[in-house]
């Protein structure tokens, strides 16, 4: 507890990630990383294997951006700064760890970002959403990759609006799932290839192997059929719950771009696995 509170305090942050509890929720996924590597060694495994057929398949590696960097879990960054010219980690929130991992090469750098978009306009700071990557839209970025970002980015809006009616009442009704469509649009943008990883569906599994509830990670909003997909074990029994266990279903995308191009989003459908 001692060393999670002395990470908390030392990781920079601005303040309204602060408010919004980012902070917290980066210093504790890390610690439950270090806790269940070995139960998140393979789901990581895969995301690596999804982000290494992207490259393979690029004519030119001049920049790469990494959406949703963190701890550097879910990409092999040291194969990426090697093989790009320019890489651009790109998070709200970047650790203690990644940041000394990231100053080995020269040629990554660390921006902080909302990659929502909307965190000002939903707390009265802004009149509006703006688009988080615009300053790289005309740039030459070859690889775009988001790193399970996707079912994150409403988590923390949903908690901040369930304490403050009022202001959740002045925004769309279907703000949270508006917020992954935001992030599929922004991905939509560029014209180099656009890895996505992201998980999809969440059920928390008994003892007895029933699944006792499922969560669509998604918010109602449809992706079309992944590359690959897997399980991902994100919580044992006794992590969060005695009795419980969270399995979350991830989903790779080499080329998002090519995938949606391939299955145009149907509202009325969802993934196939």
């Amino acid at each position: 507890m001692l060393a999670e509170l002395a990470l908390h305090l030392m990781t920079p942050a601005p303040w309204r990630f602060w408010r919004l509890g980012l902070v917290s929720e980066s210093v504790g996924l890390g610690s439950r990383g270090r806790r269940r590597s070995s139960d998140w060694a393979s789901h990581e495994a895969r995301c690596h294997q999804v982000i290494r057929r992207a490259v393979e398949e690029l004519d030119r590696r001049r920049t790469l951006l990494l959406l949703g960097s963190g701890y550097l879990r879910d990409a092999p960054f040291d194969e990426l700064a090697r093989t790009f010219e320019r890489v651009v980690l790109i998070d709200a929130v970047h650790p203690l760890a990644a940041r000394r991992r990231a100053r080995r090469y020269r040629n990554s750098e660390l921006v902080t970002r909302d990659l929502t978009g909307a965190v000002d306009w939903m707390m009265g700071a802004a009149s509006e959403r703006v688009d988080p990557l615009r300053e790289w839209r005309d740039a030459q970025v070859d690889l775009v990759i988001s790193a399970n970002l996707l079912s994150q980015l409403p988590i923390r809006p949903e908690e901040w609006l369930e304490k403050h009616s009022e202001r959740a009442r002045e925004l769309p009704a279907d703000f949270l799932a508006q917020i992954v469509r935001w992030h599929l649009e922004d991905l939509q943008k560029f014209s180099g290839r656009v890895c996505l990883l992201t998980d999809v569906e969440m059920a928390e599994h008994a003892r007895d192997g029933s699944v006792v509830d499922r969560l669509d990670l998604m918010r109602g909003v449809a992706l079309p059929p992944p590359d690959e997909s897997w399980s991902w074990m994100v919580a044992p029994f006794g992590e969060l719950e005695r009795d419980r266990c969270y399995i979350h279903r991830v989903c790779g995308y080499v080329d998002f771009v090519a995938a949606q191009a391939r299955a145009p989003i149907n509202p009325e459908r969802r993934i196939d696995a």
